[in-house]
């Protein structure tokens, strides 16, 4: 054999490794495959038609070439559907029953479960593991309308606490008891994030809001001067009360020392009449002490004419009446 024809053959050898190297790389990448952490594995067989088992990572499997792989997810799962972006879905627009258009922003929080037979319901049902599109938002949007559909505007406005868990606990007992996917799913929670308005109602509520405010503090204005007008009349009514007692308790006091000061006369008196054995005698010394108070006074000269029991009496200043007459 020529060298030529050895160099030849070298050449073909090579490339027959070359390709059964080639051909053993694609043969091993389409029998070897890896699922990932929270990822399951469902090797399903296009022929037959049929799921072949199911493999939960992390882990590295074998699968006949011709079979094909779909990777479902176990974590927990979240839809946003909001007004707003980031979202994942547009907000649910719903109408109450007297037609005012309401927005509601929602959540829904789910996971599919850990079971071989869940897992190959699921995939059987929704090839294309597009459940999330096909049963949750629609699920949820209509229940969603169905509850704000019993309201009217103003009660939603109202009782806005009570219509979210109304929301919440209809969409959670329709997502569980669907039957396409109940027993695959499990409905971890709802959460309605807001209920929204049109710009024109919003307005208007602020407007009543504003309204209620005002007349929350023109009341607050008429209680505080109603307040401060009774303590007013209060203090002045138990300050005028305060003055009678008083007024009450000096006529008392003064009534008590007359009365004594009474009492204490009519002893002396009796004690005069008794000493001389003449009641005359009793007129005379009253007589006389009243004169001594007056002429404390120094306003009056006393006269006792000779032979006359009577004194007269001269005041020194002018009787009232006469200040302003001048003497001839």
């Amino acid at each position: 054999m020529s060298r030529v024809h050895v160099i030849r053959l070298t050449k073909y050898l090579l490339l027959i490794i070359i390709l059964a190297l080639i051909a053993s790389s694609i043969l091993i990448a389409g029998i070897v495959s890896y699922v990932d952490i929270s990822e399951a594995a469902v090797i399903y067989d296009p022929l037959s038609r049929s799921i072949v088992g199911v493999v939960y990572g992390p882990a590295y499997f074998i699968k006949a070439p011709w079979q094909g792989v779909k990777i479902v997810y176990l974590r927990v799962e979240t839809v946003d559907m909001f007004k707003n972006p980031p979202r994942d879905y547009p907000e649910v627009q719903a109408i109450t029953r007297d037609g005012a258009t309401v927005y509601i922003d929602i959540t829904v929080r789910y996971q599919v479960q850990r079971n071989d037979e869940a897992i190959k319901i699921l995939v059987t049902r929704y090839p294309l593991l597009d459940f999330e599109e096909s049963v949750i938002v629609p699920i949820v949007r209509e229940t969603v309308r169905n509850v704000i559909a019993r309201y009217k505007l103003t009660e939603v406005i109202e009782r806005r606490e009570k219509v979210r868990g109304v929301i919440v606990q209809e969409v959670e007992a329709r997502l569980r008891e669907d039957p396409t996917v109940k027993g695959c799913l499990q409905i971890i929670d709802v959460a309605v994030r807001n209920i929204d308005f049109p710009e024109a109602i919003k307005r208007a509520i602020e407007l009543k809001l504003a309204a209620q405010q005002e007349a929350l503090a023109a009341e607050y204005k008429r209680q505080k001067l109603l307040i401060e007008a009774n303590a007013s009349a209060a203090a002045r009514i138990l300050e005028a009360e305060g003055e009678a007692r008083a007024q009450i308790i000096r006529a008392l006091a003064q009534a008590n020392a007359t009365l004594i000061q009474a009492e204490a006369q009519r002893r002396a008196i009796a004690l005069i009449i008794q000493a001389y054995n003449r009641s005359d005698y009793a007129i005379i010394y009253y007589y006389i002490a009243a004169l001594e108070r007056i002429g404390e006074k120094g306003n009056l000269v006393i006269i006792v004419p000779q032979g006359q029991s009577v004194p007269l009496m001269m005041p020194l200043t002018p009787l009232k009446g006469e200040e302003h007459k001048t003497s001839p």
